[in-house]
This record gives structure tokens, C-alpha cells and sequence, in this order.
């Protein structure tokens, strides 16, 4: 039977979650969970969800989120997508070169992306491989750290407490001046803020580092414990800070609590080495009787570049580099992107062009080194990227110059 594609909105909430429930939940019996969480996102509205039907069945979904991210500096429209799924009696519906479900599901909702003028497109994927063949790279490696609270450092907590109702938006702003910081982050609305305090922070205690009840917060930490092998430990879900200084803080107070708990687990971009800050600098390579950190590294979000052009032109880049470079971008639909890209006093433009590519490479390793995770001379190396005038690779050295893609939001 053909396959029809629409999108709902209020109305049709308990058939996209219904919809869900089919693609993700345990069982029957968790239909009322996941329909307070579709009722109790803010990020979502009416519009935003995907529903795919066949002979009057609904077999699949997604879900369209307008989100702002922070790119170098600048804020840019970026589109969430979450809950793709075709639901377990219709899964690899596709027969011979015919797309399946999941694949008309993602080209409708990259399609929505791109009507909404979202200049990049993010999900946190369940399998890297599938999203690829829509365009997405993998763009955020982040590192889960074990740490004894016996090897962090101590020192001074002065102005760390529990947080209080009076603290909730020098907190956001906090979170803010994170987020303009970092890179790929997701600025937070206010009922997105309200949803955290209704519905997370009861889970665990939410501490912040704010010397006088007036002034700034210079940090926040969300944590929970939980035991493992008789031992209790600490898992901070979420955590920012101003600095340095107001870091070396939350370790300092994580310290404190050594004689009630064995350990902290916390997660962080790829490029902090974190075990420079502890008492005790190893991560060993054998077994050893001393207490040591663990590091996992791991990815999580893919992106896919929408619209180039705004998105080099938004960027605030190193004044140092300068130059222009014709960059040929293989789109997965079949056709190249190809673009002039001149770099000047930290600001770049970028035009079509009919140029012979100076460099050339996938949609999917053009999103990682767009966004600073994989830089280009990596990337060459690696004979990901393929290289006609070596020139521009130094141009693209400037797009990993600055901390690398982590987000903190889920969705």
C-alpha cells in the first residue's frame, strides 16, 4: 500500500504517542509515561510532529524541534530531530531500491528543516551508520570520567551551596554565558528551564556556586548517587561554570564529601584533560593497588549542514587566519555543494562557484569539520577529505580553532 506522509499537531498527540509506543516502549503498559512526556515537552508544538501511515495505520513518526545553537560564537536556527522510529511490525519496509519507512520519514523531516530556514540539523543518533546515508557526521566526542573523590583536589568551596528558588535565573544566565562559550551547544527557553526544575531536579540536589545572594552564579552542578559493587557514588548529570576557578570549585566541594562517598562520575568535551587537575595524574595502562581515574570515551550528536553559506558567514573566527579556498561538498542526494569560502579579520564569506574544488569531501566529514570536531588537516591524513591545493587546508585549520562540539541538551 503507498505510504502517506503528514504533519500533526495538537489534536493528533495520542497517535504520535501511540505511534511512539509501537517503535520504542517496553511494553503496553507504558503508554501513560510516554504521553506525559509528549505533553510535557516544552521544546516541541503543534507542527512539529511526523506521523507516516499506511492503508489508514500509522507506522512511523518523527519529530521536528526548533532549536538555537551557539556556532562560534554566533546563534544560529538548528533543527532537533528526535523520536524517528518505524514501529516493530514495519521495520526495513523498503523492497528493492524503494526507500523504507525510516529513510521517507528522515528525507520529509530534513525537508522541514531546511523550509524553516534551520541551518544545521542535529540528533543524537541510536546508530551512526543509518544517519549517515541522510548526511549526518558524527561532530561530538565526549569523555565519561571515574574519578576516587580520594585524588581530587581540595581547596576552597567559599560561595557553594543548594540552589534556592531566588537562584533559578542566574542560573539560566549561566548557563547562557555557557553556552555563547562553548560550541554547539543549545540555548535553553524559559519553559524548557521550568521542565527541568518540575520534573528533574527533585531526582537528585542542584548546587551553585554564588558568593552573594545578589550577584552572579558562577556555577551549577545536578547530581544523584547511586551504588555499584557496595560502594556509593555521585553521577552529576549536568554542570557549568564561568572559569577555571569556579571549576576547580565543584571539585573542590566534590572533595568534601570523600568520607560519604567512593566516587564521581562526570562527563566532558574531548578535550579536557581533566586528569591534570587530580591529585593523582594517571590513567594506568596495567592493574594497579593505588586509586586512579577512568576515562570511556564515546560520540553522541550527528549534524548535518543545511545551508553553508550562513553558516561560515556567522562564525567568529581567528583574526590570524587568512586566505579563500573552493570547497566541494558531496550531498548525499546526489548533487555537490561547491562554494568559495575568503577568510578576513576573523569573518568569512562564502559564494556559489563553478571553480575547480581546492578541496573536496562527503556531507558527513564536511559537517565534523565544519563544526570543530575533526580538523582538516586530520581529516586529510586520514584521506577523508581529498586535497587539490594543500593552501586551503590551512585556511580550514580555522574552523577547529576553539573548544570542540558538546552539548548538554538531550533530544
Amino acid at each position: 500500500m503507498p505510504l502517506s506522509l503528514r504533519w500533526v499537531g495538537e489534536s493528533d498527540l495520542d497517535l504520535v504517542n501511540a505511534t511512539r509506543v509501537g517503535c520504542y516502549a517496553p511494553a503496553v503498559k507504558d503508554m501513560e509515561k510516554f504521553r506525559d512526556a509528549l505533553q510535557q515537552e516544552p521544546r516541541s508544538k503543534p507542527g512539529d510532529y511526523l506521523i507516516a501511515e499506511e492503508g489508514g495505520e500509522a507506522v512511523g513518526t518523527s519529530t521536528s524541534l526548533s532549536l538555537t545553537t551557539w556556532v562560534r560564537g554566533s546563534p544560529l536556527p538548528c533543527q532537533g530531530v528526535a523520536w524517528v522510529g518505524t514501529i516493530r511490525t514495519h521495520r526495513r519496509g523498503g523492497e528493492g531500491t524503494a526507500p523504507g519507512i525510516g529513510s521517507r520519514l528522515m528525507h520529509e523531516t530534513l525537508r522541514m528543516g531546511r523550509d524553516r530556514g534551520e541551518v544545521i540539523s542535529t540528533l543524537m543518533p541510536f546508530r551512526a551508520s543509518f544517519y549517515e546515508r541522510f548526511g549526518y557526521g558524527l561532530v561530538e566526542r565526549r569523555c565519561d570520567w571515574t574519578i576516587p573523590l580520594a585524588i581530587l583536589p581540595c581547596g576552597t568551596t567559599d560561595g557553594i551551596r543548594f540552589s534556592r528558588p531566588a537562584d533559578r535565573q542566574a542560573i539560566a544566565d549561566c548557563h547562557q554565558r555557557a553556552v555563547e562559550r562553548g560550541q554547539c551547544d543549545m540555548q535553553r527557553s524559559a519553559t524548557r528551564w521550568e521542565h527541568i526544575v518540575n520534573h528533574t531536579l527533585g531526582d537528585g540536589f542542584e548546587v551553585v556556586d554564588r558568593p552573594a545572594a545578589n550577584g552572579p552564579v558562577r556555577g551549577q552542578m545536578f547530581y544523584s548517587q547511586f551504588s555499584k559493587d557496595g560502594k556509593d557514588i555521585l553521577r552529576v548529570h549536568s554542570r557549568f561554570a564561568d572559569d577555571l576557578a569556579a571549576f576547580q570549585r565543584q571539585l573542590h566541594f566534590l572533595a568534601s564529601l570523600k568520607d560519604q562517598y567512593h566516587a564521581v562520575t562526570l562527563t566532558l568535551p574531548a578535550d579536557v584533560p581533566l586528569n591534570w587537575l587530580l591529585e593523582e595524574r594517571q590513567i594506568p595502562h596495567r592493574l594497579v593497588n593505588h586509586p586512579t581515574a577512568e576515562m570511556r570515551p564515546f560520540t553522541r550528536m550527528q549534524a548535518r549542514v543545511l545551508d553553508h553559506k550562513k553558516l561560515l558567514e556567522a562564525m567568529h573566527l581567528p583574526p590570524e587566519f587568512r586566505g579563500e579556498a573552493v570547497i566541494a561538498v558531496h550531498e548525499t542526494e546526489g548533487h555537490t555543494s561547491k562554494f568559495r569560502v575568503n577568510l578576513s579579520e576573523g569573518r568569512a564569506s562564502a559564494a556559489p562557484t563553478d571553480a575547480a574544488a581546492d578541496v573536496e569531501c562527503r556531507d558527513t566529514v564536511w559537517a565534523s569539520i565544519a563544526l570543530g570536531d575533526l580538523p582538516a588537516r586530520q581529516a586529510a591524513s586520514l584521506e577523508l577529505l581529498a586535497v587539490h591545493q594543500p593552501k586551503a587546508i590551512a585556511l580550514l585549520e580555522a574552523l577547529a580553532a576553539g573548544p570542540v562540539p558538546f552539548c548538554e541538551e538531550y533530544f
